[in-house]
Protein backbone atom coordinates (compact mmCIF):
# COMPACT_ATOMS: atom_id res chain seq x y z
CA UNK A 1 0.00 0.00 0.00
CA UNK A 2 1.22 3.59 -0.56
CA UNK A 3 2.06 5.53 2.59
CA UNK A 4 0.76 9.10 2.34
CA UNK A 5 2.18 10.30 5.75
CA UNK A 6 4.44 13.35 5.25
CA UNK A 7 8.09 12.87 6.06
CA UNK A 8 9.30 14.70 9.19
CA UNK A 9 12.33 16.88 9.10
CA UNK A 10 15.32 15.57 11.05
CA UNK A 11 16.01 17.43 14.24
CA UNK A 12 19.09 19.58 14.38
CA UNK A 13 21.35 18.29 17.00
CA UNK A 14 22.22 20.74 19.68
CA UNK A 15 25.69 22.19 19.79
CA UNK A 16 28.05 20.29 21.76
CA UNK A 17 28.79 21.70 25.02
CA UNK A 18 31.94 23.77 25.17
CA UNK A 19 31.95 24.16 21.46
CA UNK A 20 32.33 27.51 20.12
CA UNK A 21 30.17 28.54 17.26
CA UNK A 22 32.00 29.69 14.29
CA UNK A 23 30.80 33.13 14.54
CA UNK A 24 30.05 33.97 17.99
CA UNK A 25 27.81 36.75 18.51
CA UNK A 26 26.48 36.46 14.97
CA UNK A 27 23.23 35.06 14.04
CA UNK A 28 23.46 31.62 12.76
CA UNK A 29 23.05 31.13 9.11
CA UNK A 30 20.07 29.04 7.80
CA UNK A 31 20.95 25.60 6.50
CA UNK A 32 20.52 24.91 2.80
CA UNK A 33 17.13 23.53 1.86
CA UNK A 34 16.76 19.86 0.95
CA UNK A 35 14.93 18.76 -2.11
CA UNK A 36 11.31 17.79 -1.45
CA UNK A 37 10.59 14.06 -1.51
CA UNK A 38 7.82 12.91 -3.94
CA UNK A 39 4.86 10.93 -2.61
CA UNK A 40 3.54 7.79 -4.48
CA UNK A 41 4.11 4.01 -5.14
CA UNK A 42 7.54 2.78 -5.48
CA UNK A 43 8.53 1.04 -8.70
CA UNK A 44 9.09 -2.24 -6.92
CA UNK A 45 5.58 -2.32 -5.64
CA UNK A 46 4.18 -1.49 -9.06
CA UNK A 47 6.23 -4.19 -10.67
CA UNK A 48 5.07 -6.64 -8.04
CA UNK A 49 1.47 -5.73 -8.66
CA UNK A 50 1.89 -6.13 -12.42
CA UNK A 51 3.54 -9.46 -11.93
CA UNK A 52 0.73 -10.62 -9.65
CA UNK A 53 -1.92 -9.48 -12.17
CA UNK A 54 -0.11 -11.18 -15.00
CA UNK A 55 0.20 -14.32 -12.92
CA UNK A 56 -3.51 -14.26 -12.21
CA UNK A 57 -4.39 -13.69 -15.87
CA UNK A 58 -1.98 -16.37 -16.94
CA UNK A 59 -3.37 -18.77 -14.38
CA UNK A 60 -6.92 -18.06 -15.57
CA UNK A 61 -5.88 -18.51 -19.18
CA UNK A 62 -4.12 -21.74 -18.33
CA UNK A 63 -7.19 -22.92 -16.43
CA UNK A 64 -9.49 -22.13 -19.33
CA UNK A 65 -7.10 -23.69 -21.83
CA UNK A 66 -6.84 -26.83 -19.70
CA UNK A 67 -10.59 -26.96 -19.43
CA UNK A 68 -11.02 -26.65 -23.20
CA UNK A 69 -8.28 -29.19 -23.75
CA UNK A 70 -10.02 -31.65 -21.44
CA UNK A 71 -13.35 -31.09 -23.23
CA UNK A 72 -11.70 -31.54 -26.60
CA UNK A 73 -9.99 -34.67 -25.33
CA UNK A 74 -13.31 -36.08 -24.12
CA UNK A 75 -14.95 -35.28 -27.49
CA UNK A 76 -12.04 -36.86 -29.35
CA UNK A 77 -12.28 -39.90 -27.09
CA UNK A 78 -16.03 -40.13 -27.75
CA UNK A 79 -15.49 -39.86 -31.47
CA UNK A 80 -12.76 -42.48 -31.31
CA UNK A 81 -15.12 -44.78 -29.42
CA UNK A 82 -17.82 -44.23 -32.05
CA UNK A 83 -15.35 -44.81 -34.85
CA UNK A 84 -14.13 -47.98 -33.16
CA UNK A 85 -17.72 -49.20 -32.86
CA UNK A 86 -18.49 -48.37 -36.49
CA UNK A 87 -15.26 -49.99 -37.54
CA UNK A 88 -16.11 -53.11 -35.57
CA UNK A 89 -19.60 -53.23 -37.12
CA UNK A 90 -18.12 -52.69 -40.57
CA UNK A 91 -15.66 -55.47 -39.98
CA UNK A 92 -18.51 -57.76 -38.90
CA UNK A 93 -20.56 -56.91 -41.97
CA UNK A 94 -17.51 -57.34 -44.17
CA UNK A 95 -16.90 -60.74 -42.62
CA UNK A 96 -20.53 -61.72 -43.24
CA UNK A 97 -20.36 -60.49 -46.82
CA UNK A 98 -17.12 -62.37 -47.32
CA UNK A 99 -18.67 -65.52 -45.88
CA UNK A 100 -21.74 -65.10 -48.12
CA UNK A 101 -19.53 -64.50 -51.14
CA UNK A 102 -17.53 -67.60 -50.32
CA UNK A 103 -20.75 -69.60 -49.96
CA UNK A 104 -22.05 -68.28 -53.28
CA UNK A 105 -18.73 -69.03 -54.90
CA UNK A 106 -18.97 -72.57 -53.55
CA UNK A 107 -22.49 -72.96 -54.91
CA UNK A 108 -21.41 -71.55 -58.28
CA UNK A 109 -18.53 -73.98 -58.38
CA UNK A 110 -20.91 -76.83 -57.51
CA UNK A 111 -23.28 -75.72 -60.27
CA UNK A 112 -20.45 -75.52 -62.75
CA UNK A 113 -19.39 -79.02 -61.79
CA UNK A 114 -22.98 -80.26 -62.16
CA UNK A 115 -23.22 -78.53 -65.54
CA UNK A 116 -20.00 -80.15 -66.71
CA UNK A 117 -21.27 -83.52 -65.51
CA UNK A 118 -24.58 -82.99 -67.30
CA UNK A 119 -22.84 -81.96 -70.49
CA UNK A 120 -20.59 -84.98 -70.32
CA UNK A 121 -23.63 -87.21 -69.75
CA UNK A 122 -25.45 -85.57 -72.67
CA UNK A 123 -22.45 -86.07 -74.90
CA UNK A 124 -22.24 -89.68 -73.77
CA UNK A 125 -25.96 -90.23 -74.44
CA UNK A 126 -25.71 -88.55 -77.82
CA UNK A 127 -22.77 -90.71 -78.71
CA UNK A 128 -24.63 -93.79 -77.50
CA UNK A 129 -27.71 -92.83 -79.54
CA UNK A 130 -25.58 -92.17 -82.58
CA UNK A 131 -23.84 -95.49 -82.07
CA UNK A 132 -27.23 -97.18 -81.70
CA UNK A 133 -28.49 -95.59 -84.89
CA UNK A 134 -25.31 -96.46 -86.67
CA UNK A 135 -25.42 -100.00 -85.39
CA UNK A 136 -29.13 -100.54 -86.12
CA UNK A 137 -29.61 -103.27 -88.60
CA UNK A 138 -30.95 -102.83 -92.08
CA UNK A 139 -33.74 -105.20 -91.15
CA UNK A 140 -35.14 -102.81 -88.55
CA UNK A 141 -35.01 -99.94 -91.04
CA UNK A 142 -36.71 -102.04 -93.69
CA UNK A 143 -39.46 -102.98 -91.21
CA UNK A 144 -40.13 -99.33 -90.37
CA UNK A 145 -40.29 -98.31 -94.02
CA UNK A 146 -42.52 -101.24 -94.92
CA UNK A 147 -44.90 -100.36 -92.08
CA UNK A 148 -45.22 -96.79 -93.42
CA UNK A 149 -45.81 -98.08 -96.94
CA UNK A 150 -48.49 -100.49 -95.69
CA UNK A 151 -50.31 -97.63 -93.95
CA UNK A 152 -50.20 -95.56 -97.14
CA UNK A 153 -51.57 -98.47 -99.17
CA UNK A 154 -54.43 -99.01 -96.73
CA UNK A 155 -55.35 -95.32 -96.79
CA UNK A 156 -55.52 -95.41 -100.59
CA UNK A 157 -57.44 -98.66 -100.99
CA UNK A 158 -59.89 -98.45 -98.09
CA UNK A 159 -60.62 -94.74 -97.67
CA UNK A 160 -59.15 -93.21 -100.82
CA UNK A 161 -57.40 -90.65 -98.59
CA UNK A 162 -54.53 -89.31 -100.64
CA UNK A 163 -53.39 -86.83 -97.99
CA UNK A 164 -52.80 -89.49 -95.33
CA UNK A 165 -50.97 -91.66 -97.85
CA UNK A 166 -48.68 -88.75 -98.74
CA UNK A 167 -47.92 -88.18 -95.04
CA UNK A 168 -47.01 -91.85 -94.58
CA UNK A 169 -44.72 -91.85 -97.62
CA UNK A 170 -43.03 -88.62 -96.50
CA UNK A 171 -42.39 -90.18 -93.08
CA UNK A 172 -40.75 -93.20 -94.71
CA UNK A 173 -38.71 -90.94 -96.96
CA UNK A 174 -37.41 -88.87 -94.01
CA UNK A 175 -36.53 -92.09 -92.15
CA UNK A 176 -34.42 -93.25 -95.07
CA UNK A 177 -32.80 -89.82 -95.40
CA UNK A 178 -31.75 -89.86 -91.75
CA UNK A 179 -30.36 -93.39 -92.00
CA UNK A 180 -28.34 -92.49 -95.15
CA UNK A 181 -27.81 -96.09 -96.22
CA UNK A 182 -26.56 -96.55 -99.81
CA UNK A 183 -28.27 -99.93 -99.94
CA UNK A 184 -31.72 -98.26 -99.71
CA UNK A 185 -31.13 -95.85 -102.61
CA UNK A 186 -33.41 -97.80 -104.99
CA UNK A 187 -36.19 -97.91 -102.38
CA UNK A 188 -35.87 -94.17 -101.83
CA UNK A 189 -36.21 -93.53 -105.56
CA UNK A 190 -39.35 -95.69 -105.72
CA UNK A 191 -40.91 -93.79 -102.83
CA UNK A 192 -40.11 -90.48 -104.53
CA UNK A 193 -41.87 -91.66 -107.69
CA UNK A 194 -44.99 -92.72 -105.76
CA UNK A 195 -45.03 -89.39 -103.95
CA UNK A 196 -44.92 -87.49 -107.24
CA UNK A 197 -47.86 -89.48 -108.59
CA UNK A 198 -49.93 -88.97 -105.43
CA UNK A 199 -49.26 -85.25 -105.34
CA UNK A 200 -50.52 -84.93 -108.92
CA UNK A 201 -53.91 -86.51 -108.07
CA UNK A 202 -56.82 -83.97 -108.11
CA UNK A 203 -58.61 -83.70 -104.78
CA UNK A 204 -62.27 -83.16 -103.93
CA UNK A 205 -63.11 -79.93 -102.10
CA UNK A 206 -64.83 -81.53 -99.13
CA UNK A 207 -65.64 -78.28 -97.24
CA UNK A 208 -67.30 -76.72 -100.30
CA UNK A 209 -69.43 -79.82 -100.97
CA UNK A 210 -70.39 -80.02 -97.29
CA UNK A 211 -71.57 -76.40 -97.36
CA UNK A 212 -73.70 -77.16 -100.45
CA UNK A 213 -75.29 -80.11 -98.66
CA UNK A 214 -76.07 -77.93 -95.64
CA UNK A 215 -77.69 -75.38 -97.97
CA UNK A 216 -79.82 -78.16 -99.49
CA UNK A 217 -80.89 -79.20 -95.96
CA UNK A 218 -82.00 -75.61 -95.29
CA UNK A 219 -83.98 -75.49 -98.57
CA UNK A 220 -85.69 -78.80 -97.77
CA UNK A 221 -86.71 -77.43 -94.39
CA UNK A 222 -88.55 -74.42 -95.84
CA UNK A 223 -89.73 -75.49 -99.33
CA UNK A 224 -93.55 -76.02 -99.45
CA UNK A 225 -95.13 -79.39 -100.08
CA UNK A 226 -98.05 -80.05 -102.42
CA UNK A 227 -100.17 -80.93 -99.39
CA UNK A 228 -100.72 -78.06 -96.96
CA UNK A 229 -98.41 -78.17 -93.97
CA UNK A 230 -96.91 -75.77 -91.45
CA UNK A 231 -94.30 -74.52 -93.96
CA UNK A 232 -96.65 -73.95 -96.94
CA UNK A 233 -97.57 -70.33 -97.67
CA UNK A 234 -100.96 -69.21 -96.35
CA UNK A 235 -101.00 -71.75 -93.50
CA UNK A 236 -101.18 -70.87 -89.84
CA UNK A 237 -97.85 -71.45 -88.15
CA UNK A 238 -97.82 -73.75 -85.09
CA UNK A 239 -98.37 -71.81 -81.89
CA UNK A 240 -100.20 -68.90 -83.58
CA UNK A 241 -103.09 -67.40 -81.56
CA UNK A 242 -106.56 -68.64 -82.23
CA UNK A 243 -108.61 -66.63 -84.68
CA UNK A 244 -105.66 -65.86 -86.92
CA UNK A 245 -106.79 -66.36 -90.50
CA UNK A 246 -104.52 -67.05 -93.41
CA UNK A 247 -103.83 -64.17 -95.71
CA UNK A 248 -106.15 -64.20 -98.68
CA UNK A 249 -104.84 -63.79 -102.18
CA UNK A 250 -105.51 -60.36 -103.63
CA UNK A 251 -108.53 -60.29 -105.91
CA UNK A 252 -109.19 -57.67 -108.54
CA UNK A 253 -112.03 -55.30 -107.65
CA UNK A 254 -115.29 -55.70 -109.59
CA UNK A 255 -115.55 -53.60 -112.74
CA UNK A 256 -117.34 -50.32 -112.25
CA UNK A 257 -120.43 -49.36 -114.19
CA UNK A 258 -120.11 -47.54 -117.49
CA UNK A 259 -119.29 -43.93 -116.95
CA UNK A 260 -122.16 -41.67 -118.08
CA UNK A 261 -122.39 -37.90 -118.25
CA UNK A 262 -124.01 -36.16 -115.35
CA UNK A 263 -126.99 -35.03 -117.39
CA UNK A 264 -127.77 -38.57 -118.67
CA UNK A 265 -131.33 -39.79 -118.43
CA UNK A 266 -132.36 -42.08 -115.63
CA UNK A 267 -133.12 -44.97 -117.97
CA UNK A 268 -129.54 -44.77 -119.37
CA UNK A 269 -128.11 -45.00 -115.89
CA UNK A 270 -130.27 -48.02 -115.07
CA UNK A 271 -129.30 -49.77 -118.29
CA UNK A 272 -125.58 -49.32 -117.52
CA UNK A 273 -126.07 -50.61 -113.98
CA UNK A 274 -127.90 -53.72 -115.18
CA UNK A 275 -125.22 -54.37 -117.80
CA UNK A 276 -122.49 -54.43 -115.11
CA UNK A 277 -124.26 -57.04 -112.95
CA UNK A 278 -122.84 -60.16 -114.73
CA UNK A 279 -119.23 -58.95 -114.44
CA UNK A 280 -119.66 -58.13 -110.78
CA UNK A 281 -121.26 -61.48 -110.06
CA UNK A 282 -118.38 -63.34 -111.71
CA UNK A 283 -115.78 -61.37 -109.75
CA UNK A 284 -117.55 -62.07 -106.43
CA UNK A 285 -117.84 -65.77 -107.29
CA UNK A 286 -114.14 -66.03 -108.14
CA UNK A 287 -113.22 -64.27 -104.93
CA UNK A 288 -115.39 -66.52 -102.79
CA UNK A 289 -114.42 -69.82 -104.42
CA UNK A 290 -110.78 -69.02 -105.19
CA UNK A 291 -109.55 -70.42 -101.84
CA UNK A 292 -111.65 -73.57 -102.15
CA UNK A 293 -110.78 -74.69 -105.65
CA UNK A 294 -107.22 -74.95 -107.08
CA UNK A 295 -106.33 -76.57 -110.37
CA UNK A 296 -102.86 -78.12 -110.50
CA UNK A 297 -101.20 -81.03 -112.27
CA UNK A 298 -99.88 -83.69 -109.89
CA UNK A 299 -98.02 -86.82 -111.01
CA UNK A 300 -98.43 -88.61 -107.67
CA UNK A 301 -101.99 -88.38 -106.26
CA UNK A 302 -100.82 -89.59 -102.84
CA UNK A 303 -98.75 -86.41 -102.47
CA UNK A 304 -101.99 -84.48 -101.87
CA UNK A 305 -103.13 -86.86 -99.13
CA UNK A 306 -100.23 -86.26 -96.71
CA UNK A 307 -101.24 -85.27 -93.22
CA UNK A 308 -99.21 -82.65 -91.31
CA UNK A 309 -97.56 -85.44 -89.30
CA UNK A 310 -96.62 -87.31 -92.47
CA UNK A 311 -95.27 -84.06 -93.94
CA UNK A 312 -93.01 -83.60 -90.92
CA UNK A 313 -91.88 -87.22 -91.22
CA UNK A 314 -91.12 -86.70 -94.92
CA UNK A 315 -88.93 -83.67 -94.18
CA UNK A 316 -87.14 -85.58 -91.39
CA UNK A 317 -86.48 -88.49 -93.78
CA UNK A 318 -84.99 -86.11 -96.33
CA UNK A 319 -82.69 -84.62 -93.70
CA UNK A 320 -81.50 -88.09 -92.71
CA UNK A 321 -80.79 -88.95 -96.34
CA UNK A 322 -78.79 -85.76 -96.72
CA UNK A 323 -76.83 -86.70 -93.61
CA UNK A 324 -76.02 -90.04 -95.27
CA UNK A 325 -74.92 -88.09 -98.33
CA UNK A 326 -72.52 -86.05 -96.21
CA UNK A 327 -71.09 -89.19 -94.57
CA UNK A 328 -70.60 -90.83 -97.96
CA UNK A 329 -68.67 -87.72 -99.03
CA UNK A 330 -66.33 -88.06 -96.07
CA UNK A 331 -65.92 -91.82 -96.57
CA UNK A 332 -65.44 -91.52 -100.35
CA UNK A 333 -68.40 -93.82 -101.20
CA UNK A 334 -69.70 -92.70 -104.60
CA UNK A 335 -72.38 -95.39 -104.83
CA UNK A 336 -74.13 -94.28 -101.64
CA UNK A 337 -73.62 -90.65 -102.68
CA UNK A 338 -75.43 -91.06 -105.98
CA UNK A 339 -78.23 -93.33 -104.70
CA UNK A 340 -79.13 -91.06 -101.77
CA UNK A 341 -79.06 -87.91 -103.90
CA UNK A 342 -81.24 -89.53 -106.57
CA UNK A 343 -83.75 -90.50 -103.87
CA UNK A 344 -83.74 -86.93 -102.54
CA UNK A 345 -84.24 -85.63 -106.07
CA UNK A 346 -87.24 -87.92 -106.67
CA UNK A 347 -88.82 -86.93 -103.37
CA UNK A 348 -88.43 -83.23 -104.12
CA UNK A 349 -89.89 -83.71 -107.60
CA UNK A 350 -92.88 -85.75 -106.31
CA UNK A 351 -94.00 -84.22 -103.01
CA UNK A 352 -92.87 -80.60 -103.19
CA UNK A 353 -94.50 -77.68 -104.96
CA UNK A 354 -92.39 -76.90 -108.00
CA UNK A 355 -93.94 -73.46 -108.34
CA UNK A 356 -91.95 -72.34 -105.29
CA UNK A 357 -88.52 -70.76 -105.73
CA UNK A 358 -87.14 -72.74 -102.78
CA UNK A 359 -88.26 -76.02 -104.34
CA UNK A 360 -86.67 -75.15 -107.68
CA UNK A 361 -83.42 -74.14 -105.96
CA UNK A 362 -83.37 -77.40 -103.99
CA UNK A 363 -83.99 -79.45 -107.18
CA UNK A 364 -81.20 -77.70 -109.07
CA UNK A 365 -78.76 -78.10 -106.17
CA UNK A 366 -79.62 -81.80 -105.78
CA UNK A 367 -79.01 -82.40 -109.51
CA UNK A 368 -75.68 -80.59 -109.36
CA UNK A 369 -74.57 -82.66 -106.38
CA UNK A 370 -75.63 -85.85 -108.17
CA UNK A 371 -73.40 -84.99 -111.12
CA UNK A 372 -70.42 -84.24 -108.83
CA UNK A 373 -67.76 -86.96 -108.65
CA UNK A 374 -66.45 -87.52 -105.16
CA UNK A 375 -64.24 -90.47 -106.02
CA UNK A 376 -61.27 -89.92 -108.28
CA UNK A 377 -58.94 -92.71 -109.38
CA UNK A 378 -55.82 -92.74 -107.22
CA UNK A 379 -52.54 -94.54 -107.92
CA UNK A 380 -51.12 -97.17 -105.60
CA UNK A 381 -47.73 -97.58 -103.96
CA UNK A 382 -46.94 -100.89 -105.61
CA UNK A 383 -43.52 -99.68 -106.78
CA UNK A 384 -42.43 -98.90 -103.22
CA UNK A 385 -43.77 -102.20 -101.90
CA UNK A 386 -42.01 -104.11 -104.67
CA UNK A 387 -38.77 -102.25 -103.90
CA UNK A 388 -39.02 -103.25 -100.23
CA UNK A 389 -39.66 -106.88 -101.19
CA UNK A 390 -36.68 -106.85 -103.55
CA UNK A 391 -34.51 -105.32 -100.84
CA UNK A 392 -35.53 -108.01 -98.38
CA UNK A 393 -34.88 -110.73 -100.94
CA UNK A 394 -31.42 -109.31 -101.66
CA UNK A 395 -30.69 -109.16 -97.92
CA UNK A 396 -31.80 -112.74 -97.41
CA UNK A 397 -29.65 -113.90 -100.34
CA UNK A 398 -26.64 -112.09 -98.95
CA UNK A 399 -27.18 -113.58 -95.50
CA UNK A 400 -27.36 -117.11 -96.93
CA UNK A 401 -24.20 -116.53 -98.90
CA UNK A 402 -22.36 -115.32 -95.80
CA UNK A 403 -23.69 -118.34 -93.87
CA UNK A 404 -22.31 -120.80 -96.45
CA UNK A 405 -18.97 -119.01 -96.42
Amino acid sequence: MTDNTPATEPAVPPAASGATPPSAGKPAAAPPPRPARKSGVSPAVSALVVVIVLAIVLAAALFMQRREFLAAGREVATRLDNLNGALAQTRGEANQALALAQAQAGKAAALENALRDTQSQYVALEQAWQAFNDSSSDEVLANDVERMLTIASQQLRLAGNVSNAIVALETAQSRLARADRPRFASLQQAINGDLDRLRAVPTVDVPAQSSRIERLVALVGKAPLLAPDAVAPGMIAPGAPAGTAPAAAPVAPPPAAETLPADAAWWQRWRAEIASWPARSGTVLVRELGDLIRVQRVDEPSALLLSPEQALQLRSTLRQRLLSVQLSLLMRQPAIWKSELESVNRTLDTYFDRRSADTLAALNLARELTQTEISVPVPDVADSLNAVAALRAAGATGANTRGRD
